[in-house]
């Protein structure tokens, strides 16, 4: 009999989205969301297929996912008794969840195509459903006319692991908050070694993340932003220099949202703070540390264990991290950690921050590395 692990995660390109848009906004709960949601929902999950005979999810289905049958059919086992879901019946319309086939023995009659979706992913969209986008809207700016549709800025927001963080009444409030700026290729964004004033999110356009290191005139990249990156929340939250320059590639629109508004709609909200004892207890359960000082600042005495992530190699390094492990990010006093978890939460990784930084504990927590002994 083939194994689960036969199956195949769909790319895009083979599906076809309008017909599962339509498949999926008659299932349960998903049909009391807005219909434009849907294609935002099969955006941020994956459709498996898996061998005629498979048996699914032998471990149980994970608590946070839901599955919907959308090809094929189920023999389901549970408590003794047999039955048959088709791709095409009521039954089909229903979640596969751990509540309801906690100990069911599930396997595939013919090939078998679902779709796995977070249900938090769930809770979100239809709590953000009940948001009241304004219509849009053609104004006049300093950079000409820039039309204002808050109802596609919602979409593009929705698919940001730091916006889905925010409560719906935050999110309707950024809505009306956020500035549009026409850019042009070419021109500078963010200086390094300016003062923040903004935050700012890519509507449509690219960007080109670069440093200059310290008595080197060559600028280096560091990284390319597309359309729904974030930016400039470093100076923000750490109240210091821009710590980078971002170039625009390409004419575009960013959505810019003032320091003020930053600090009260979305870093509050999205930072989780924790001290020593609830950090080292994260970490005994398999989370990591991560180090944003510099590598001198490293050398002279970090956490056991720690990833030295300095501060400017952060969107250059992130995707290197694993997803599915917690980080704690650490500094000296918990300024450039916190802006660190910050800018780590776009790559869907989970983060916290050490309450305090290093500097409140004893030099017995730290080790030097050998090249600073």
């Amino acid at each position: 009999m083939p194994k689960a692990d036969n199956k195949r995660v769909i790319s895009p390109e083979e599906l076809d989205c309008d017909k599962l848009v339509t498949q999926l906004y008659r299932c349960s709960p998903l049909s009391t969301m807005n219909e434009a949601q849907i294609p935002v929902l099969i955006s941020l999950s994956r459709v498996e297929r898996y061998p005629s005979g498979s048996q699914l999810y032998s471990d149980g289905i994970p608590n946070d996912v839901v599955l919907y049958l959308l090809k094929g059919g189920l023999e389901v086992v549970q408590e003794g008794r047999e039955s048959t879901i088709q791709a095409d019946s009521d039954e089909a319309l229903k979640p596969f969840s751990s509540k309801y086939f906690a100990t069911a023995a599930i396997t595939t009659s013919g090939e078998v195509d679902l779709i796995r979706i977070e249900k938090e992913l769930i809770e979100t969209l239809t709590a953000w459903g009940q948001i009241s986008a304004p219509e849009t809207e053609v104004v006049m700016s300093e950079e000409g006319i820039v039309t204002i549709d808050r109802a596609s800025w919602l979409n593009s927001m929705i698919k940001s692991p730091t916006f889905r963080k925010l409560p719906a009444a935050n999110i309707e409030a950024l809505l009306n908050k956020l500035e549009p700026i026409r850019v042009n290729a070419g021109d500078l964004i963010i200086r390094q070694g300016d003062q923040g004033d903004y935050f700012y999110m890519i509507n449509n356009g690219s960007a080109l993340v670069t440093i200059n290191p310290e008595n080197d005139e060559d600028s280096v990249i560091m990284a390319e932003l597309n359309e729904g990156a974030n930016f400039g929340e470093a100076a923000l939250i750490s109240d210091k220099p821009r710590n980078a320059s971002i170039t625009m590639m390409e004419d575009g629109v960013l959505l810019r949202l003032s320091k003020e508004n930053f600090i009260n709609l979305l870093k509050e909200p999205t930072l989780r703070w924790v001290d020593f004892n609830k950090a080292t207890s994260i970490i005994k359960r398999g989370a990591k540390w991560i180090d944003v000082r510099t590598a001198e600042e490293f050398e002279r005495g970090h956490l056991p264990g720690a990833i030295n992530m300095p501060m400017r190699d952060l969107h250059k390094n992130a995707r290197e991290l694993n997803t599915k492990i917690p980080y704690i990010c650490y500094c000296e006093s918990g300024t450039r950690s916190s802006a660190a978890a910050f800018a780590l939460s776009q790559y869907e990784l989970r983060t916290a921050v050490l309450k305090g930084g290093i500097e409140t504990l004893s030099e017995d927590c730290l080790e030097v590395s050998n090249a600073a002994a």
